[in-house]
């Protein structure tokens, strides 16, 4: 009976130890104390990554997750010095509010009773810390927090920090990393290498490298003298914030001194001064919700009472202001006036400041940003290249030198023309001081034609140029480049446009040695069943009016928004351009939330009566009417899905323009016109793209049995695979 008892009871124990372990196997918990201590400290540079979970290592409640067992070289925008291939990353760890504790398992000290170790972030030293206890007793020995990092200079970095405990030689403890930080403000813990020294070496070592990581990332002596009449470091050509003083809050960091090379949004240039310049996002590493400010040495204003900077994004909220070094007084505040998105959203753009009335005072640059999101998105700034105290002369020759710059460029974003707005931006900017460069101040307009002999010079009355103040009158035709690529280089008052399509007038205007060189761009036409330039080809909008001039952007003349991208985002969704070209909403400098509209040539319905028309985007609509303006057909967009980002095959829809099949054969004979429109709406998504306006179709479209093919976006990992995008029979919502 006695030996059955003992059976069962020994059964009963092997029961309760199966379900035991079988409730740990399912997190990530870890290995836990085995009962007897280590010789030293198990996986204290968590490089063992084997089993997928915690290795020498316990936690308790959600903060330590194991995947925050991380290798990158890099944690929002700053440098980790970490020791071998891994470290723990508490930003990747778990959301900064959670909660929670990290044990280590138990080992015996030896060695000479010091320990190594690397600590970041954990803002608050009082809830984020790491603890040495004596096993048995639990007697916290020592209790290590990161008053080091200030968020501004320093914050991620992993610092090295060594403790005493060689009192306790020969003790058994383990170490307890804590983090009880709920907010939002790196309240969170990185650690890393947790070493046993073996000699006073090791300890000199582990000293000399805090020492040394503390010069690098910390922040730099702030020395000025008011009667310099230039500040230092205007260009963050240090790589740091050097000569600049922190005034309040972690928006403007040391994380966001990046090289000028570092694209934006994967292919998007800044086109920034130096090596260096500062950015406020820096691809996401700073919230945008972060609000700060900075200040440059005060300095004696000298000079012509000029000053320059380059300035990008700061979309409500945030700006450069120069003030009295005495009294703090904001004396001119300058704001991103030109921020325009996509075509101009972190690009740095080159401003000037007239100080003169300020000449002789002592002053300083203020940076500032003030948004924390709640003001619209874009709510960070990027500036760089500083320069006060600037004379007359050295204005213009900047002015030219900035213009001349830009004009050289050759790299543009993929998926926006980019360029070509900054060139625009360049040319048009209120100089403070004439700029002594050659430029058209006005340029010829588009046209229409019917086939035939033209007289093209009669179109450069609308060109006007200038050098400086001076008036330019050597305007003429250079040559003209027909719809096959063929040139004509003479004649151009009655030049041969017998075939039809559009042709590029190349004109330019001449100043002593000097040249600058434009285009316009004419549309002849054989009949008129087709609206003209239907499927933008030209590469502008030739044969469109521009119905809201007032807000569109408009580059050397032409009305922007006509571009040449095939697809965009890093995604590469596909936008299913016709030809070469399409209308982008993206791109023609108008604000998501407001609408736009474009207005067709007039065309004589013929064949079918039925016309199509490539629209994409949530705001897309088409407006068809008679010659005298009434409206006999509206059509929407019906497409539009946000929903399985970035596959257009799972049902997704955005950017991607779809083929709408309209019939409008009641008006047989009639002449008629298209408009073009992004209409406003509530809600995200609020642009239009517009693509291969057919207005002549001989028999009816076989709607039901025409598809176009595209590459479906796709992410890094995956393979573009074709997709169909249906043709559609329009509902006329008239």
């Amino acid at each position: 009976m006695k030996n059955n008892i003992k059976k069962l009871m020994a059964l009963a124990l092997a029961l309760v130890m199966v379900f035991s372990l079988a409730a740990c196997g399912g997190d990530d918990s870890g290995s836990g104390s085995t009962g007897k201590a280590a010789d030293d400290i198990v996986n204290g540079d968590f490089e063992d990554m084997s089993t997928g979970k915690w290795v020498g290592w316990t936690k308790d409640d959600a903060a330590f997750n194991f995947r925050g067992v991380v290798s990158d070289e890099k944690i929002n925008g700053v440098p980790m010095e970490k020791s071998g291939s891994y470290y723990f990353a508490g930003s990747e760890g778990g959301n900064p509010v959670m909660k929670g504790t990290l044990t280590s398992d138990v080992f015996k000290l030896g060695g000479n009773g010091f320990i190594s170790f690397k600590i970041g972030a954990g803002k608050d030293p009082e809830k984020c810390y790491v603890e040495f206890i004596e096993s048995g007793t639990d007697t916290v020995l020592a209790k290590v927090g990161n008053t080091d990092c200030d968020g501004v200079f320093i914050s991620d970095h992993l610092l090295t920090h060594v403790v005493d405990l060689s009192s306790s030689i020969g003790k058994e403890i383990y170490i307890r990393i804590t983090d009880n930080d709920d907010g939002s403000d790196y309240a969170y813990i990185n650690v890393d290498a947790f070493k046993v020294c073996q000699s006073d070496a090791d300890v000199a070592a582990a000293e000399a490298e805090y020492k040394a990581q503390i010069e690098t990332y910390g922040e730099k002596p702030f020395v000025e003298d008011e009667t310099a009449t230039t500040i230092e470091n205007g260009g963050f050509e240090t790589g740091d914030l050097t000569g600049w003083k922190t005034l309040e809050g972690n928006a403007i960091t040391v994380a966001g001194i990046v090289p000028t090379s570092q694209y934006y949004w994967t292919d998007r240039s800044v086109y920034g001064d130096g090596e260096y310049y500062f950015d406020g996002s820096n691809n996401g590493a700073t919230p945008e919700s972060n609000l700060g400010a900075i200040r440059s040495q005060k300095f004696t204003l000298a000079g012509d009472g000029y000053i320059t900077f380059m300035i990008g994004a700061g979309n409500g909220g945030s700006y450069v202001a120069l003030c009295d070094g005495a009294t703090d007084e904001e004396l001119i505040k300058v704001t991103n006036d030109y921020f325009n998105d996509p075509a101009l959203a972190l690009t740095l753009l080159r401003m000037y400041m007239d100080a003169s009335e300020y000449i002789g005072k002592v002053v300083y640059l203020k940076v500032v940003d003030a948004n924390d999101g709640s003001n619209g998105g874009f709510a960070f700034i990027n500036v760089d290249d500083f320069r006060v105290s600037l004379t007359a002369d050295e204005v213009a020759d900047l002015e030219v030198e900035q213009l001349e710059k830009i004009q050289a460029e050759t790299y543009t974003g993929a998926s926006y023309d980019d360029l070509t707005s900054l060139r625009n931006y360049y040319s048009s900017y209120p100089y403070p001081v004439p700029l002594k460069s050659l430029t058209f101040t006005s340029y010829a307009a588009n046209q229409v034609v019917d086939c035939g002999a033209v007289d093209l010079t009669a179109y450069l009355a609308d060109a006007s140029a200038a050098f400086g103040s001076e008036t330019v009158t050597d305007i003429a035709i250079t040559k003209v480049t027909g719809p096959d690529g063929a040139e004509i280089a003479s004649g151009f008052d009655a030049a041969d446009l017998s075939a039809p399509g559009a042709y590029t007038v190349s004109y330019a205007a001449t100043y002593e040695d000097k040249t600058a060189e434009s285009s316009f761009t004419v549309i002849a036409m054989a009949d008129h069943n087709s609206v003209a330039n239907g499927g933008f080809e030209s590469g502008n909008l030739a044969g469109w009016t521009v119905l809201s001039p007032d807000t569109w952007s408009v580059v050397e003349g032409q009305a922007a928004g006509v571009i040449s991208a095939v697809n965009w985002w890093g995604e590469e969704v596909p936008y299913n351009q016709a030809g070469d070209w399409h209308l982008d909403g993206w791109n023609n400098g108008i604000g998501e939330p407001e609408g736009w509209s474009v207005q067709s040539t007039n065309f004589t319905l013929s064949g079918s009566g039925f016309i199509s028309v490539r629209m994409g985007g949530a705001a897309a609509a088409v407006h068809v009417y008679t010659a005298d303006g009434t409206e006999v057909g509206y059509y929407k967009q019906t497409r539009f899905s946000d929903t399985n980002f970035p596959h257009l095959s799972q049902g997704g829809s955005w950017a991607d323009m779809g083929t709408y099949v309209m019939d409008l054969s009641a008006y047989l004979g009639e002449e008629l016109y298209i408009v073009l429109a992004d209409e406003v709406i509530d809600g995200g998504w609020a642009h239009a793209f517009f693509d291969e306006v057919v207005t002549y179709y001989e028999t009816a479209p076989d709607v039901a049995s025409m598809s176009d093919t595209v590459l479906d976006g796709h992410t890094a990992e995956e393979t573009a695979a074709e997709v169909q995008i249906p043709w559609q029979l329009a509902t006329n919502l008239i």
